[in-house]
């Protein structure tokens, strides 16, 4: 229950914080999306509802935040949440090897995928900024998803004390 209603609240400070505190520690070159590491932990680690409910909320402020009025990050959001779901019912997925290369796949899909709606809703064309801002940016937030999915498990409301994949006793 106490998933439910701290949730939005956790939204808004995690999505305040990565455009606030770590746009400013990188000088807002390029945004570090922890919410994106948060929403593959999500599809890997929680129950389907609750972590359609956490991808979704994340999606929205999001939006909010990066002043899109389209909802685009919810969709590209429970999008990568259901990748992440069904690779987790196949493949076991705690070495920190896969993890990089699972959130480097799933920002690949995030990314490109918020450049093809806004192309496709707003007409704007911004694929000439994807080597110099976008790879790095998934590059540092690829290396960063070992350590991110340590401090998120270790959260025990996040995930109700509930762990979906096949971790050892």
């Amino acid at each position: 229950m106490i998933f439910f209603l701290a949730v939005p609240w956790f939204s808004m400070l995690l999505v305040a914080f990565q455009h606030a505190v770590l746009g400013a520690l990188f000088f807002h070159s390029f945004a570090v999306e922890v919410s994106l590491v948060l929403v593959v932990f999500a599809g890997l680690r929680m129950r389907a509802l609750q972590g359609a409910m956490l991808a979704l909320i994340l999606g929205l402020m999001m939006d909010c935040i990066s002043g899109s009025g389209s909802g685009s990050y919810a969709l590209v959001y429970a999008i990568v949440l259901l990748m992440a779901y069904l690779v987790s019912t196949h493949v076991y997925v705690e070495n920190a090897p896969f993890l990089i290369f699972l959130t480097l796949v799933c920002g690949l899909v995030e990314g490109l995928s918020l450049l093809a709606l806004n192309r496709m809703l707003y007409g704007t064309n911004v694929f000439y900024d994807l080597a110099r801002f976008f790879l790095p940016q998934l590059a540092l937030v690829s290396a960063l998803s070992p350590f991110l999915f340590k401090v998120f498990h270790r959260m025990g409301w996040l995930h109700d004390g509930y762990v979906r994949s096949f971790e050892r006793p």
